[in-house]
């Protein structure tokens, strides 16, 4: 069985991207592929691996690149898998809302060449406050989400992280199945760090809430004089020049520590160093990936109480010390609650380290494999992915 992916990849680090990485790495140690092929999108130059492991790198793709979608077709054509999946995202290809609807055709083009083609979404921008994600488009912004909507879910199977996306679409008569983020890793209680540090980990963005953090971080320290952040990701491939502006501003402030773009490598010691996870989301287009990452390590969070992230939390059953979005008293109340409060950390941090032992990685890619067995199915093709037995069942 040859499998395509086509996802962002590192060297740059996004959410989509490592996402991406670590279900490509799942699922080549499944061992239920004679080969695959991962045809890569960075915007990062240098740095780039031909091999993970046993799985092909192509980079052949980068965001704000017109000939994305040819590159992308030509390769497929020349490789002739099995089938095709795409992790995909509504800017993956750009800043530029025609430049990612021309991307985003890609996978019902592969369809019609032949290919079993399977989709993932993190986010359905149409669900979203469009205003404070600062969208383009002006007043047609709506009417190019649900465009997105219509033609990311032409694939012959949608995957999709968030249970209520998932219901939506299967409303409208989508063939879709969820199968959440997950654990990246297998989940290990991290030593809780000696220091008063706050972590905050994503793509830079306007709506990502950096600004009130920070602002909430100046009052903390009056009560916490040892209190540290760091912040760390990459630029919001919208927003190229926020996270520049943002370090000159606040440069001289003491106790901020600005990492920028981190590689995988060093993603673990972020976690380990912290002692609460924050975020402070103005807007949110879906999943968290760092909600899950914290409950992977034992890390406690904090996160701001927009619809899409409480209902991530509730269909996840994970635990957040949640704020009045855009409150900064709110947010300081929150983070000083779980800073002075070590049973209270510990409360949160072992529920969800708990509820993280079922969704390990192996669990994910076993999701997957039936997923896209579902739209070999669908395609009439006579072959099938052998599903890998859970841990829990018998010989």
């Amino acid at each position: 069985m040859h499998l395509t992916i086509v996802t962002p990849f590192p060297p740059a680090i996004t959410g989509i991207g490592q996402y991406g990485y670590h279900i490509t790495r799942g699922l080549a140690k499944s061992g239920m592929f004679a080969r695959i092929t991962v045809l890569a999108g960075s915007h990062v130059n240098g740095g780039k691996p031909n091999h993970l492991g046993s799985t092909e790198i192509e980079y052949c793709w980068a965001p704000g690149h017109f000939n994305a979608r040819q590159a992308i077709l030509s390769r497929v054509r020349r490789l002739d898998p099995d089938l095709v999946w795409f992790n995909a995202g509504a800017s993956i290809f750009g800043k530029s809302p025609w430049m990612n609807i021309s991307g985003l055709l890609t996978p019902t083009l592969v369809q019609r060449m032949g290919y079993p083609t399977i989709t993932t979404l993190h986010e359905l921008v149409e669900l979203s406050d469009l205003r404070a994600l600062n969208a383009p488009g002006g007043p047609l912004a709506r009417v190019g989400a649900k465009l997105l909507t219509r033609i990311t879910s032409q694939a012959d199977l949608v995957c999709l992280t968030m249970k209520s996306y998932t219901d939506r679409l299967s409303m409208q008569g989508v063939d879709c199945t969820h199968i959440p983020i997950g654990a990246y890793h297998e989940p290990e209680m991290l030593e809780e760090s000696d220091s008063d540090e706050l972590l905050f980990f994503t793509t830079l963005a306007p709506f990502k809430g950096l600004e009130l953090l920070i602002e909430a971080f100046e009052l903390l320290r009056l009560e916490f004089p040892g209190l540290s952040l760091t912040i760390a990701g990459s630029e919001h491939v919208r927003f190229p020049d926020y996270a520049r502006e943002l370090k000159v501003r606040f440069e001289k402030m003491d106790g901020i520590h600005w990492r920028g773009q981190t590689s995988e490598d060093d993603v673990m010691d972020l976690f380990r160093r912290a002692k609460v996870v924050v975020l402070p989301y103005t807007a949110s287009t879906g999943s968290s990936s760092v909600l899950y990452q914290a409950a992977t390590w034992g890390r406690a969070v904090v996160a701001s109480n927009l619809s899409e992230i409480k209902t991530l939390a509730a269909e996840s059953d994970l635990q957040a010390e949640f704020f009045e979005n855009g409150n900064i008293q709110s947010l300081v109340a929150a983070i000083s609650s779980l800073i002075t409060s070590k049973e209270k950390r510990r409360g949160q941090i072992v529920h969800n380290f708990n509820v993280m032992q079922r969704t390990r990685p192996q669990e994910t890619s076993r999701k997957y494999i039936r997923a896209f067995n579902r739209a070999l199915e669908k395609r009439s093709s006579p072959k099938r992915i052998p599903v890998p037995r859970a841990e829990q069942e018998p010989a």
